[in-house]
């Protein structure tokens, strides 16, 4: 080929790449935007997961974190969203269940919700005691809490506590199950199961580490809960992430359908009884009219799934399995308001719903419901999801079904009245006759509601006290030594630029447990593997010394556990920095009753030469009761001493025989 040929050549190839370069500029430019817009669209999107009080002794109070000087009482079932402050009594009990799992009040606490969605939750404790347990903690999600002192990172599903001081100047953290880290905004340090720790002071600059949790009679509530959920969720077909459904084997029966699945009945209600008319309307953030049960059960039925009216009773059908199922404040379709008939025979606009039935459409009123939102409230029943309405249908499904239609007028609809007792009838021309709305025009106030507590002897919101430092989790260097012991201080890097040294945290006394008693029906703390810096003292490296159960028991600071790959130093405990996002979590452990071994015959651990001597196991951090440890005479203790070799015997030379 000639160089014309070859040049004419490279142009036209030149030229030929000229659109398909275009085009491909064009293709990118059009995935971007698809990219670029579809995290946008979720991110309208509401929080799908909503909690919700389960459990109610005494008094518990409910602010917006929009109005958080308004205090306004409630009872079960009621909603509970992310912005929320609560409150309890100074001898109520509440509890708070999420999905993921539940947290439990004890008097005299107010915390505010800062976080709770598809994978965030997040506590702000102002003051008072919570008990906090996390069932499920995938990859990616966080759990945390937040106090006046630090902020604790729940890493692993498990169960905890925290208290705080009601001056805010003391935080006690407990871990039962699971794995946490506590940050103090300077330093961190992790807890681990049977250890417990505290913090003391705006600025903490240590944690107290100590081995044992005290229980009290808050402890033993918590723990019957649990066991309550354990037991009413063994043969549920719904998702254990599901608000509420723990209470739906207890007070009902499941049974099968051929066009509906799953079908759950309720037990003990009158045979007039429908769907959404014993309870009131209140208003819940954005997603406005809210349906507030009154049966103890009256809560997944309501806020998930559809209704049918089978064989002369009413089903509830939870709809396909999903993992993690989208809350809705009410699944009704609307009817009524100002220009209906029956409305002027009453004087005012009277309000009337329906419950919606078995592939029917749940259309949002309010904005912010991306394609994929109204396609998990509605795929799972049956609803064509790739065809999204623009409006209410021109009838419901159980529009025909007895009682399915209730009606209260405007202002016990929005003064959060009790439907049964306000209740207006219907006839049957009268509804069919009913225009059909998207939504009510009005919504209830929640400053008009009764039961506001106001004035002297509310506490403050914690909302207020939050500071926007504290809203998001911090990244800090690891926790220094505690009082007694050092700190491990790494190579230096091969540019031969030392590190720079980590001051030793000034010795501090412990003080005593509020409770002395130690719980022993917990996991035993993680030991450290023998070693020439980590001897045990005296005894089988696998052995655990017996307590009496009788014995007062006595607390004493817990060694911290060594993270893998971390050189000895000799320090009886160092810090352990905070472990990588990248971990895998574990499931969580159901609490088990371990038996404390009895201690086994002193024995010696042979170690390897070491090449510096190591100093001597401090006598402060020897077990009492625990035999002194065996002290070879080269100064290490747990060492064998090494047996001289004999000197050789001299033989007596034999003489030959003489020939």
């Amino acid at each position: 080929m000639s160089a014309s040929q070859t040049q004419i050549f490279r142009l036209g190839m030149s030229q030929r790449e000229i659109p398909r370069r275009f085009l491909a500029g064009i293709l990118v430019f059009i995935a971007l935007a698809v990219l670029t817009s579809a995290p946008a669209q979720a991110d309208d999107d509401l929080p799908p997961r909503v909690g919700r009080v389960a459990e109610l002794g005494g008094e518990l109070f409910l602010a917006p974190q929009d109005a958080p000087d308004q205090w306004v009482a409630i009872g079960l079932n009621y909603p509970v969203a992310a912005g929320d402050n609560l409150w309890v009594s100074s001898e109520g009990r509440a509890e708070i269940d999420f999905g993921v799992g539940q947290f439990r009040l004890a008097g005299d606490t107010s915390l505010h919700v800062s976080r709770l969605d598809d994978s965030n939750f997040a506590l702000y404790i102002a003051q008072g005691r919570v008990i906090l347990r996390v069932r499920v903690l995938d990859p990616g999600e966080t759990a945390r809490i937040d106090a006046p002192t630090g902020q604790v990172a729940l890493t692993r599903p498990g169960l905890y506590r925290v208290e705080v001081s009601p001056d805010g100047q003391r935080t006690q953290l407990a871990v039962r199950e699971g794995e946490a880290i506590i940050d103090t905004g300077s330093a961190m340090q992790q807890v681990l199961p049977g250890q417990s720790a505290a913090l003391d002071g705006t600025t903490p600059q240590y944690v107290q580490l100590r081995n044992g949790v005290a229980t009290d009679g808050f402890d033993t509530w918590s723990a019957n809960r649990d066991r309550r959920y354990e037991r009413n969720r063994v043969n549920s077909p719904v998702s254990r992430q599901m608000v509420g459904a723990a209470d739906l084997d207890e007070y009902g029966t499941w049974d099968m359908a051929s066009e509906y699945g799953a079908v759950w009945y309720p037990a003990n209600v009158a045979a007039d009884w429908a769907p959404y008319n014993n309870g009131y309307w209140t208003e819940v953030g954005v997603w406005g009219p809210t349906w507030v049960d009154a049966a103890p059960w009256g809560y997944a039925p309501f806020h998930y799934g559809r209704w049918a009216h089978i064989h002369g009773r009413w089903g509830w059908c939870p709809g396909g399995y999903v993992a993690r199922p989208v809350w809705a404040p009410a699944l009704v379709g609307w009817v009524g308001g100002p220009g209906w008939r029956h409305s002027a025979n009453n004087g005012a606009p009277v309000y009337g719903w329906v419950p919606l039935g078995w592939g029917e459409p749940y259309n949002p009123h309010w904005k912010g419901c991306s394609d994929a939102c109204w396609a998990r409230y509605n795929k799972p029943y049956a609803v064509n999801s790739s065809v999204r309405p623009n409006a209410s249908p021109a009838r419901f499904v159980n529009a025909t079904a007895p009682g399915a239609v209730t009606a209260v007028s405007g202002s016990a609809f929005a003064g959060r009245k009790p439907v049964q007792s306000n209740r207006v009838a219907i006839s049957d021309g009268a509804i069919a006759s009913a225009p059909l709305l998207a939504a009510p025009a009005i919504h209830p106030e929640i400053r008009q509601a009764p039961g506001i507590k106001t004035g002297t002897g509310t506490p403050t919101p914690a909302s207020t006290l939050y500071t926007v430092s504290q809203r998001q989790p911090r990244t800090v260097a690891p926790m220094g030594a505690l009082p007694g012991q050092t700190v491990a201080v790494p190579a230096p890097p091969a540019t031969g630029t030392p590190p720079p040294s980590v001051p030793t945290a000034i010795a501090k006394p412990l003080p005593a447990l509020a409770n002395p008693s130690v719980s022993t029906n917990m996991q035993p703390p993680l030991r450290q593997a023998a070693s020439p810096s980590n001897p045990p003292p005296g005894s089988n490296p696998t052995a655990v010394p017996a307590v009496p159960v009788d014995a007062k028991p006595r607390v004493q600071p817990m060694p911290q556990p060594v993270s893998q790959g971390a050189p000895p130093t000799g320090a009886i405990g160092q810090a352990v920095p905070a472990r990588p996002p990248s971990l895998p979590m574990r499931e969580p452990r159901a609490p088990a009753s371990l038996p404390v071994p009895a201690a086994s015959p002193p024995t010696t651990v042979a170690a390897p030469p070491a090449v510096h001597p190591v100093p001597a196991v401090p006598a402060s951090h020897v077990l009492p009761g625990a035999p002194p440890p065996a002290i070879s005479p080269n100064g290490h203790p747990g060492e064998p001493a090494k047996a001289e070799k004999p000197a050789p015997t001299p033989r007596t030379p034999v003489e030959a025989p003489a020939k």
